[in-house]
């Protein structure tokens, strides 16, 4: 009987060991399935860290690129308003010698057209400026060009020069054009001298001699820093720089 019930402890006793034996096992492998998930959730954070410090540059760099994009824009505008100098431009900045044109024109297209023969100063001068506002260049060179030996002590001589340095422009005579804005630009009398020395920066530009396009642009402030010329010296200047 005794030895029975030491055998029945002996297999209880076993019993108990396999089972705290098996307990440990499952704790380990949970534990290590644990540990493994922690990593693979630090792999996948880390890759998703990665993307997204990847994405961060892309734009960076894009808005880098556009911000080069719209100085180089900027600088195109200022070089296309100095090359985009034309008569147009220059008759509003002379209205003020100017403002009955438009009524003196009239009396001329209204009354029989006269020969350049007959005409007195000042139908000869407004009808060369008439020409150039129509894009007649060729004409309005030639109408110059006789008013200036017919009426060469007139107080418009200088003013009718820098018309015709303006046609000269606009047929792409830049030599003739040059000699023309610069005639007017050195005469200490000529009112419109600013006009004429934008002139010659728009002819320097138009043949690509940028750094004397430039000279003449920091002439017209130091020289005339209160005259219309002056404001579209500044913004060429700007926009260049």
């Amino acid at each position: 009987m005794r030895k029975l019930l030491v055998s029945v402890c002996l297999m209880a006793s076993a019993g108990l060991a396999h089972a705290g034996l098996f307990d440990d096992d499952v704790a380990r492998q949970q534990v290590a399935d644990l540990t493994a998930k922690v990593k693979q959730l630090q792999a996948d954070n880390q890759q998703r860290l990665q993307m997204l410090e990847a994405g961060n540059k892309q734009v960076l760099e894009l808005v880098r690129q556009i911000d080069r994009q719209k100085e180089e824009i900027a600088q195109l505008r200022g070089l296309v308003e100095v090359l985009q100098f034309n008569q147009e431009e220059a008759a509003k900045r002379q209205k003020d010698l100017y403002i009955d044109l438009d009524n003196r024109l009239r009396t001329l297209e209204t009354a029989k057209p006269a020969g350049p023969e007959s005409m007195t100063e000042q139908q000869l001068f407004d009808a060369g400026v008439a020409q150039v506002k129509a894009g007649k260049h060729k004409e309005a060179i030639a109408t110059f060009e006789k008013f200036r030996t017919d009426f060469s002590d007139s107080k418009l001589t200088s003013t009718a020069q820098y018309w015709q340095g303006v046609s000269y422009a606009a047929t792409k005579n830049y030599k003739a054009a040059n000699a023309a804005f610069a005639a007017v630009a050195n005469n200490p009398e000529a009112s419109n001298a600013p006009d004429a020395l934008l002139g010659l920066a728009s002819v320097a530009a138009a043949s690509g001699d940028k750094k004397t396009s430039r000279k003449y642009l920091v002439e017209i402030l130091e020289r005339f820093p209160q005259s219309g010329a002056a404001e579209t010296a500044k913004k060429a200047l700007t926009a260049v720089n």
